[in-house]
């Protein structure tokens, strides 16, 4: 199968609610989890790994207050690419150290990058190095004034 065609992971009533409670709190002991769940330790533990080795699991991680380590501006960029570099232009730009985010898009543009920075200073380095990119056409970019939601994590 293709990394395009994404198969669909059959889950039970046991897989959601694990995969809330880990979304909730992912330092959530399996322990706790299966007395609050009435599942057996070793039962949550086989379908962790399971959701982890079907790839519904990418990881374990913090959500962080980025604002609270000096990254105060956040801006979304929209890149219009040579199509013939479109994927070699995504993978690059992921590698950027301020891109948190990285959407192969359609419409006008071609990618859109959410992108944190210290300062506009860091931005405007940061664009002005994305234009030098021969495989950049342009860009259009937005500065966000205000978070109203930033969460990962959508309803299961």
């Amino acid at each position: 199968m293709s990394d395009s065609v994404k198969k669909k992971v059959d889950m039970d009533t046991i897989d959601r609610r694990l995969l809330i409670e880990l979304l909730r709190d992912a330092r959530s002991s399996l322990r706790r989890l299966s007395e609050e769940m009435n599942v057996s330790p070793a039962t949550l533990h086989n379908r962790l790994t399971r959701l982890v080795q079907e790839g519904i699991i990418k990881g374990f991680t913090a959500l962080i207050d980025y604002s609270k380590l000096g990254y105060t501006l956040s801006a979304v960029i929209m890149a219009k690419v040579d199509g013939k570099h479109l994927v070699e232009f995504e993978r690059e730009v992921a590698n950027a150290d301020n891109v948190v985010a990285v959407y192969d898009v359609v419409g006008e543009y071609d990618v859109v990058l959410i992108a944190k920075f210290r300062s506009v200073e860091d931005l405007d380095a940061f664009l002005k190095q994305l234009l030098k990119n021969p495989k950049v056409e342009r860009t259009y970019t937005s500065i966000v004034l205000n978070v109203v939601k930033e969460d990962p994590r959508v309803k299961i």
